[in-house]
């Protein structure tokens, strides 16, 4: 299982307790057999970030070690997790399953979304935070545009 939100190896020997609520429960999936891979993603501004793929570390003698199954590889996130998400299916089938929650589909009309819970506009944060486009939909149409999950 592969779980995704901008950089997690920093908890990388965090313990995860167990957990209901919105994002991965870590202990869950481990407690039940599954590899678990949180890796950082790498952004720059004006791109999404793209997985290319995802690696069996294997062993010294160049053998894998046999947890990595490409056939079996799922991918979970929420928020701009399940962004990213709902990005990378649409440009590739190395995933057998796939959980997205909470995720934005199209940033022009998210663009002047309120936030209820903290009462601002999330305009900022297109522009210059999480979403990484580094200008406003009339500067940048395209950016925004070529951000949808569905376009490529």
């Amino acid at each position: 299982m592969v779980y995704i939100y901008e950089e997690l190896t920093q908890g990388l020997h965090s313990y995860s307790a167990p957990n209901v609520g919105t994002s991965i429960n870590v202990t869950r999936y481990v407690s039940n057999g599954y590899v678990l891979l949180r890796p950082d993603i790498v952004y720059a501004t004006g791109t999404r970030g793209e997985l290319r793929e995802v690696r069996d570390p294997g062993r010294a003698d160049g053998g894998g070690d046999g947890l990595h199954r490409p056939e079996r590889i799922g991918i979970q996130g929420h928020s701009w997790g399940g962004y990213q998400i709902t990005h990378l299916i649409t440009r590739t089938d190395m995933f057998a399953a796939v959980e997205a929650g909470a995720s934005v589909s199209n940033m022009i009309s998210a663009y002047g979304g309120i936030r209820w819970a903290r009462a601002w506009c999330g305009q900022f944060q297109y522009e210059k935070t999480q979403s990484r486009i580094g200008a406003p939909p009339w500067d940048a149409p395209l950016q925004f545009i070529e951000t949808r999950p569905s376009s490529g």
